[in-house]
């Protein structure tokens, strides 16, 4: 369940940077399409690595340092209890903004002998790649 977790949050995340990047780039017509998200699964000294590969906004210095902290997210607040009490339409992502979801998968990755890291593409601006590492050595799966 931790990875299955992580993998929503990072694809997530990576989609809702295409998106913001594309936005600011493009005009909206009827062929226009967002830039692809890439999913790399390789296998390397006994650690699965499922790399997450967007052309997004990228991670700047305030992103970078944000990104892990609970409570703490760069994305749009939409969390405003009283206009969703009045619009069911508004609640449909009820964790969106607050902060969790990166540093909950990253902690979960962690307990359970992986991990989770961002990385920029490069310059900010040409996007970002989350790695999340499985360990795959018999002596953890043993003891736990």
């Amino acid at each position: 369940i931790p990875l299955f977790y992580a993998i929503v949050e990072v694809s997530k995340n990576a989609m809702t940077s295409n998106i913001e990047q594309w936005n600011g780039q493009h005009d909206m017509t009827k062929d226009s399409l967002p830039p692809e998200v890439v999913v790399k699964i390789l296998y390397e000294n006994n650690t699965l690595a499922i790399r997450v590969i967007d052309n997004g906004t990228g991670l700047n210095n305030e992103k970078s340092e944000k990104a892990f902290r609970f409570a703490d997210s760069t994305s749009q607040k939409r969390w405003n209890r009283l206009e969703e009490q009045q619009s069911y339409a508004a609640v449909r992502q009820p964790l969106g903004s607050l902060g969790v979801g990166l540093p909950l998968s990253r902690l979960m990755m962690r307990v359970f002998g992986g991990d989770l890291g961002l990385t920029n593409n490069g310059d900010s601006g040409q996007g970002c790649t989350a790695t999340l590492k499985v360990s795959y050595d018999d002596k953890f799966q043993a003891e736990n």
